[in-house]
């Protein structure tokens, strides 16, 4: 849509329908206008603010929306306010808890520019490169039924540069970084306050820790976590061992086990790991029985009890989040935004996680409906480009069958010839006269 030069001349149902649950949320003049207009361009993928302004008849000025996004706390009480109705919609979380659970990674936004708030390099472990850009990690719940999964809660990776007061000579700023796992306790802290149960915890093995794993047992959460194959195993029942986990699993007989009628081969033990404080289940999954073929991944779980098909199902439950951030970014402008400072980009962030909300419900709605309760839903990109084109369709039909009305009139003199070669100063906007006519024949 942001390369499509036709205007939308209305917001889409399914957007407003969502967007109504914060109306109370925003009594500042024109901040709900201006929420609904960045939502649905964010479903429309448009960015820019410009573009925003212009195409979007229903959309505030470019400085209203400015506005709305550098205003204190509004991005805090979305969220919030996103959770709660998160879980009014989605009621079987709490009769079906079994179909769901809590997937957590974090990922990296590139931006070229370095004077935005929370801009750092990062070290990109996929590409064995360094990124500069935002780091947002994100705590989402996974529809294991439907292998979809919807943003609860996310933040910002952030490092202060502060002064070393441990030495009050020392006045050479000291790097202090806050650890992906102590914000992931955070926000998973977050999510329980709002209502959502206790739902099994999955991450890859960059969240692989004693601290976060100790944290989780102590919270109650049941949890299945990648683990690196270099991890030292220091006793299995009573017997020490000292192996790492490829050196142990080698000569383990493997099972045959399903994920969704897909077969793998797995072995698993309960054994106790080196600085870790008690047991956990080892899983090591494989794609043939025969043991020359090594093992692609371990997992660990604090539930002793499950099989090894349970927790490779968790597991798998968790790619669900990766597939979300490929979407995010490709067709809901995450950090696309052109803002710098911290309340306009954490705004900005909640609007492409609140966007891609909307369309993960419409997926769930209507696969939902189907008789067929294994069917896949329908992708986020087909709901999107079809949200494109009807509205797109709509909006020709108004434009060209309807020129009296006060839409019509309104983007006619928002699109006047003589605006085009003018600076923005200069620009006539005698739309602004027939929204005002139109308000004041609406209140008589």
């Amino acid at each position: 849509m942001s390369h499509v030069s036709v205007p939308v001349v209305e917001c889409p149902k399914l957007v407003r329908d969502f967007c109504d649950g914060f109306k109370d949320l925003l009594p500042i003049k024109g901040a709900y206008q201006s929420f609904v207009a960045l939502i649905s361009a964010a479903v429309f993928g448009v960015a820019n603010m410009s573009d925003i302004a212009r195409y979007f008849l229903f959309a505030p000025s470019v400085s209203q929306m400015c506005a709305f996004l550098s205003a204190k706390d509004f991005a805090e009480q979305l969220n919030r306010r996103h959770r709660r109705r998160l879980l009014s919609i989605l009621n079987k979380i709490k009769s079906h808890p079994e179909r769901y659970q809590f997937a957590i990674d974090d990922t990296l936004v590139p931006h070229s520019g370095r004077n935005m708030w929370g801009v750092y390099t990062w070290y990109d472990h996929t590409n064995k490169s360094y990124v500069t850009g935002h780091k947002i990690l994100v705590v989402g719940v996974v529809d294991k039924f439907r292998n979809v999964l919807i943003p609860v809660a996310w933040e910002i990776l952030h490092r202060d540069l502060s002064k070393d007061t441990s030495d009050p000579e020392n006045e050479a700023p000291k790097r202090l970084h806050e650890n992906g796992w102590q914000v992931a306790l955070r926000l998973l802290d977050q999510v329980l306050s709002s209502g959502f149960p206790k739902l099994p915890v999955s991450a890859d093995s960059w969240f692989h820790g004693e601290n976060f794993c100790r944290a989780l047992d102590e919270r109650g959460f049941p949890y299945v976590i990648e683990v690196k194959s270099n991890r030292i195993i220091e006793t299995h029942g009573r017997k020490k061992i000292g192996q790492k986990l490829k050196d142990f699993f080698k000569d383990k007989v493997r099972k045959l086990i399903f994920f969704k009628n897909r077969p793998k081969y797995a072995s698993e033990v309960v054994v106790k790991l080196r600085d870790s404080a008690s047991q956990v289940k080892i899983v090591a999954v494989a794609n043939r029985p025969d043991l020359d073929d090594d093992v692609f991944a371990y997992y660990a779980s604090n539930q002793l009890t499950w099989g090894a098909a349970k927790i490779w199902g968790y597991s798998r439950g968790r790619w669900a989040i990766e597939v979300q951030f490929r979407e995010l970014k490709q067709f809901f402008a995450l950090g696309e935004a052109a803002v710098r400072s911290q309340q306009s980009i954490e705004t900005a962030v909640s609007i492409s996680m609140i966007a891609l909300t909307v369309i993960r419900l419409e997926q769930l709605a209507d696969a939902d409906s189907q008789s067929n309760q294994q069917i896949r839903p329908i992708p986020a990109g087909v709901i999107v480009r079809d949200l494109q084109m009807q509205s797109l369709t709509r909006s020709i039909l108004k434009l060209a069958v309807y020129p009296q009305r006060q839409t019509v009139q309104a983007f006619h003199a928002r699109y006047n010839r003589q605006n085009l070669n003018t600076k923005p100063a200069e620009r006539r906007r005698p739309c602004r006269t027939l929204y005002y006519q139109a308000g004041q024949a609406k209140a008589a």
